[in-house]
């Protein structure tokens, strides 16, 4: 199923509205790899799907799009090919287009629909970024299928909405997916919301998955309260190295002299060298700091 998303996604689409460009780079959990490589550890940037969408020209290409009328975007969502109906998914794509929102929406919610053009329709409402998909896409999070709820998951991440933090928080807590709490950690962060930091703690206390447990580092490094920063000194006694160094790479940015004895336990303690220098690099970035 993977596969013939990849090809659905990539290929030409059958319609094609007045402006349409199609939506850049969606990928979805299944299709990566269940591991990260070893040597891909270290705290690097963040991989979002829709982080392509908040480039420096996006509002010159966006001004440059035009939305489809409501007429041909209903017309295109019910097309009985599914090519037509993603391409309709996509024409809609364009941000503040809040008149797409309840249709999409609708989409997204339809389990008889396919996944990936559901999860297509999450990704096509964190693009148009208004409040008012928060509901729709917070009870996406409850989908059968692993991608669509990584999908709203991310885009909850990108709307500024009240309760958006709090249904993430929930999906981070229950989910079964990794790949959908991994999601969750990063469109915590990016909701910079300080009330999230209790469950970015409990991630680094209880998740399993190191890859979500160093995310989480990030994430707090993203809210940057002093809360947080006392949180991500604590993921300096992580059982993953590859944390403790996300965690002493995070702390060197954001702590200050009340940090040091932090460090200077972790020094006492660690047993990797690439740890050790992160930490010791740290330490040295705090004394420096005027």
């Amino acid at each position: 199923m993977i596969m013939a998303l990849v090809a659905v996604m990539m290929s030409a689409p059958a319609l094609a509205a007045p402006g349409f460009v199609p939506l850049p780079g969606y990928g979805t959990p299944a299709s990566r790899a269940e591991d990260f490589p070893p040597n891909a550890k270290l705290l690097g940037e963040v991989e979002d799907p829709l982080e392509a969408l908040t480039a420096e020209d996006g509002d010159l290409r966006d001004a440059l799009i035009s939305p489809p009328s409501p007429a041909w975007l209903m017309a295109g969502l019910r097309a009985s090919n599914p090519a037509d109906r993603l391409a309709a998914v996509h024409s809609a794509a364009v941000p503040r287009h809040v008149t797409a929102v309840p249709p999409l929406s609708a989409v997204m919610l339809r389990l008889d629909e396919k996944p990936e053009i559901r999860a297509a329709a999450a990704t096509a409402l964190g693009r148009i970024g208004d409040a008012v998909a928060a509901p729709a896409l917070g009870e996406a999070l409850n989908d059968p299928v692993p991608d669509v709820r990584y999908a709203a998951a991310l885009a909850l991440g990108r709307i500024p909405a009240d309760g958006a933090a709090t249904r993430l928080t929930r999906a981070l807590r229950t989910d079964t997916s990794w790949w959908v709490r991994y999601a969750a950690v990063l469109a915590l962060g990016r909701t910079k919301k300080g009330f999230v930091v209790g469950a970015l703690e409990d991630t680094l206390r209880l998740e399993p998955k190191w890859q979500i447990r160093m995310l989480a580092v990030r994430s707090l490094q993203d809210v940057g309260s002093p809360r947080a920063v006392e949180a991500v000194a604590l993921a300096l006694r992580d059982a993953d190295s590859g944390v403790r160094t996300a965690a002493a790479i995070a702390l060197g940015r954001l702590g200050d002299d009340s940090h040091l004895h932090h460090l200077s336990a972790a020094l006492k303690a660690e047993t990797d060298l690439s740890a050790r220098s992160a930490e010791s690099s740290a330490f040295r970035r705090i004394l420096s700091k005027p």
